[in-house]
């Protein structure tokens, strides 16, 4: 059972589990001398809670507290599917995003019972660099929104997509080739991190549809939602479906929604924030540098800016802000869950001796067995399923740039016991898969760039069959040596509070 319906409910669930720290010193958090960067690296280093900033300065909204790090353990991103084990997390997952007849769609209420009403700005008062939270990381130019979810309407069919999707603040920002953004951009707009030329996402799709019908496109920003409702957002359903109907199945109840004041596009009620806007034809604007997911630096991209004209927020909002830098991070966890579910869902689909699978936050995919030695089905079936990782459905399987197979002795969230499998169970020649020619995750710095669109679009791909190959070459393994988990337990509670 899931104890929340919004991103207030979900931080007392994580004070209830001491998970959840108010923090009252003072930290940096302006441009060119932030310390959220070198505190995102300490508390993960430490495994440490959720935060609550208090005391900022450089910081254009003190009055606003900013939360920090609610998702930073796959234990946390479980809880918002009502579950603390990771495993039984994705298994939740895996078991709506299957079957449809879960799904339940939105349910709509009146204007004046949706608490992301409580306070309107008008598209004549709108001023960005006053109305709404700037926090900066390293050495980024502008500030981003990393807490939002995106709604954009197929302007051909009217189906509704909610992605992830960061978006760049204009105000107060550096610009990547010396310029300076105009008053009204840095007053008015946002940019968006959406590949349109050619689409590759969802609201990319959307916007180059309108252009090729010369239409505008409208687009809802809802900041600081339901975590449930994030998580379906970053789960990549099959093109056209709602993600918010898909939220309202993780959750078992429908999502609660309401009409926008200016565009036709209903968002979450319960929302701390909700910007309504317009993308701007031909005004695509230069951003940089910018961090990426995997730990690196773009100098400059261009995309498209969105017009804002209307603001409505909660009473006293919370904003929420996170970074991407080398992994691991705050939401890459939160991104690891669904990717986890949607290639877990399609080997399951088609492998039932497939047990779980785990996307480290540096996106290596390491696959569990229930099988292993001669209980395989056939000879170099550890292959067989690095393969079929490689063709999963969906978006995320045919860019694993790494696969590891192992069998059920072997922790998948261990990264040392990956390590022994792979030691002690490959041969590195002949129980490994070189794929030159596979799926790029379109950020991957190592990869050639496509000259046109200057991102990653090929890459060369491996897979480690670190199954025990009984009986590809041995008629018999050697026992392992190791401590039976359920024994290491009762030594821990032997030993609680001494060590």
């Amino acid at each position: 059972m899931i104890a929340f319906d919004d991103m207030r409910g979900f931080i007392q669930l994580l004070k209830s589990k001491d998970q959840l720290k108010q923090i009252d010193i003072e930290l940096n958090v302006a441009r060119g001398t932030s310390e959220l960067q070198p505190l995102m690296r300490f508390i993960h280093n430490s495994n440490g809670p959720a935060l609550m900033l208090n005391n900022l300065s450089g910081y254009n909204c003190p009055d606003i507290p900013v939360l920090f790090n609610p998702y930073g353990t796959r234990e946390r991103t479980s809880m918002i599917l009502g579950k603390e084990n990771p495993l039984e997390g994705k298994l939740r997952h895996v078991e709506v995003l299957t079957d449809q007849s879960l799904w339940h769609k939105p349910r709509k209420i009146e204007s004046s019972k949706a608490p992301c009403k409580e306070v309107k700005i008008d598209r004549k008062d709108i001023d960005i660099g006053k109305q709404l939270p700037h926090v900066w990381f390293g050495k980024e130019g502008p500030a981003y929104i990393t807490n939002a979810v995106v709604i954009t309407k197929d302007p051909d069919t009217g189906a509704l997509n909610t992605g992830c999707y960061r978006l760049t603040q204009l105000w107060n920002a550096s610009h990547p080739h010396g310029d300076v953004y105009s008053k009204d951009e840095q007053k008015k707009c946002l940019s968006i991190f959406s590949f349109w030329n050619p689409p590759g996402n969802d609201v990319g799709i959307h916007w180059a549809k309108a252009q090729e019908m010369n239409q505008p496109l409208e687009v809802a920003i809802a900041c600081v939602v339901d975590p449930v409702i994030q998580v379906a957002a970053a789960t990549s359903i099959p093109f056209g479906l709602d993600e918010m109907d898909f939220a309202g199945g993780l959750r078992g109840a429908p999502v609660d929604v309401v009409d926008c004041e200016t565009i036709d596009i209903a968002v979450p009620a319960k929302a701390e924030w909700i910007l309504e806007g317009t993308f701007l034809p031909e005004r695509d604007v230069a951003i940089g540098p910018h961090s990426n997911p995997v730990g690196y630096y773009d100098d400059a991209q261009l995309f498209p800016l969105i017009e804002i004209q209307s603001i409505t927020h909660r009473n006293n909002p919370i904003w929420y802000s996170t970074m991407e830098m080398e992994p691991p991070f705050d939401h890459n966890y939160m991104a690891c869950l669904p990717i986890e579910g949607e290639v877990l869902s399609d080997l399951q689909s088609k492998i039932p001796e497939v047990q779980d699978v785990v996307v480290t936050p540096n996106l290596s995919y390491f696959v569990q067995l229930s099988v292993d030695g001669e209980q395989k089905p056939r000879p170099e079936f550890g292959k067989f399923v690095v393969q079929s990782v490689w063709n999963a459905s969906g978006r995320w399987g045919k860019t694993a740039k790494v696969v590891v197979v192992v069998g059920p002795d072997v922790n998948p969230y261990d990264l040392s016991e990956i390590e022994w499998a792979i030691n002690t169970r490959v041969q590195p020649y002949t129980d490994s898969i070189i794929n030159k020619s596979g799926h790029a995750f379109l950020m991957d710095p190592s990869a050639e760039k496509d000259p046109r669109h200057g991102i990653a679009l090929q890459s060369e791909q491996i897979g480690f069959d670190a199954t025990i190959k009984i009986p590809e070459r041995f008629q018999s393994y050697p026992e392992y040596s190791n401590a039976d988990p359920e024994d290491v337990e009762a030594i821990a509670e032997k030993f609680k509070g001494l060590l």
